[in-house]
């Protein structure tokens, strides 16, 4: 397993298997580690490719900023390796932030950015977490498709 190395491991403590999680919710996990370790051109090349350049480029643009904004915040945001099979607190209140703004859910989604920004998520944050969190129901609807090979 590759956990997150930090002095002060608050927020990676493992919290669950990525086996348990929603297609969306994996891929929200996958893509935010690739992301916040340094392959964001795989993340946009994945988002083109199933959702169109041009919305793949919408939201992989709102997804890049809620991960620079994670990335900025004053505690670092303890995230696991890419590849290991534990997510932690953090990870899952990320994923919990994206699926509640994606249904609409203001409250919900306002009180895991609360959590994960100390209190003072950054202006416009919703809209990008809802926009991501669409993108990641939709790519995973695409990948779950049956496909006719002939």
């Amino acid at each position: 397993m590759k956990h997150a190395v930090l002095p002060n491991p608050r927020g990676a403590a493992p919290v669950g298997r990525t086996a348990e999680l929603a297609p969306p919710e994996l891929a929200a996990v996958t893509y935010l580690r690739m992301e916040m370790t340094g392959d964001s051109a795989a993340v946009a090349e994945d988002f083109a490719l199933l959702l169109g350049p041009q919305d793949g480029s919408e939201a992989h643009a709102a997804f890049a900023r809620l991960a620079a904004a994670l990335a900025a915040r004053p505690r670092a945001f303890p995230h696991h390796a890419p590849g290991c099979r534990c997510y932690g607190g953090d990870e899952s209140a990320f994923v919990q932030l994206l699926s509640a703004a994606a249904e609409g859910d203001e409250e919900a989604a306002t009180g895991f950015a609360l959590h994960l920004f100390s209190g003072r998520p950054p202006l416009g944050l919703l809209g990008a977490a809802a926009l991501a969190g669409l993108a990641f129901s939709h790519m995973a609807g695409v990948l779950a498709a049956p496909r006719v090979i002939h």
